[in-house]
């Protein structure tokens, strides 16, 4: 007994380093989105899906990690590119942007089925969350900053934990509360051109961003971390919710 108790709490530790935003993020990266939808595209979400919140299945795609069915998906949530590369299909580890494609085409497919276009969004929407955290567009050396170990106000953690989940959970804030702090300021030029915007100009942009996560000079990492990342956290959030509603907008037009 004491063996299997064993085994599903390190199967639990390795399912969660491998997750995105943790799921406040990906609730805040949903409900964003969701705020700029437009008419159609919820009607047609909610005809698919029997309702058109986006933040309710955000976390489907890490949910479904403990079935043992979904195991092959493990890698379908970040992507890599070393440092001054670009983004080539099929030539590092990492199946994200492959797959955004992927449920994009599911989605417009007339000829698809309705459950697998269910799937579809539903990853959908998480990865489009997931790409937009730096470190989901890893380097290629420390497994998107999970090897990097540190402290956060002096408990053992990891940088990719820090980015996924310790920042946002710092400010104790539900992520409806952290969607209308994100939205004071509503720029809708920005937004506008954001939803405009391509998976690979959000995918390079991680990959130009992540340097950023690394820059510190001590174990333990406090006040002045948070303080010097809290604007890069808090615009990656607002941007993976507006270019999430860009897609489905074009999905669903």
């Amino acid at each position: 007994m004491k063996t299997l108790i064993t085994i599903i709490f390190v199967i639990g530790l390795l399912t969660q380093s491998l997750l995105g935003w943790g799921r406040t993020g990906h609730r805040i990266v949903g409900k964003v989105a969701e705020t700029y939808l437009t008419k159609n595209a919820k009607t047609q979400i909610k005809k698919l899906m029997g309702h058109h919140d986006l933040s309710r299945m955000s976390n489907w795609a890490d949910e479904i990690k403990s079935d043992p069915g979904w195991q092959h998906a493990n890698d379908w949530h970040w992507c890599t590119i070393p440092d001054g590369e670009d983004y080539e299909m099929g030539k590092h580890k990492g199946l994200a942007a492959e797959k955004v494609k992927e449920f994009i085409n599911t989605l417009k497919n007339r000829k698809a089925s309705k459950e697998d276009k269910q799937v579809a969004l539903k990853f959908l929407v998480h990865l489009v969350g997931d790409l937009h955290q730096p470190l989901h567009v890893g380097n290629g050396n420390d497994r998107g900053g999970n090897d990097i170990k540190v402290k956060w106000f002096g408990d053992p953690t990891n940088l990719h934990s820090l980015w996924d989940t310790k920042l946002i959970d710092y400010q104790q804030l539900s992520y409806s509360e952290y969607v209308d702090y994100l939205l004071l300021n509503e720029d809708r030029g920005k937004i506008r051109q954001w939803q405009g915007d391509s998976l690979l100009t959000y995918v390079h942009e991680s990959r130009d961003l992540r340097g950023q996560c690394y820059k510190f000079s001590k174990e333990n990492l406090k006040w002045e971390y948070f303080y010097t990342n809290k604007r890069l956290l808090e615009q990656r959030l607002l941007q993976g919710g507006i270019r999430l509603s860009g897609e489905l907008n074009r999905i669903f037009k």
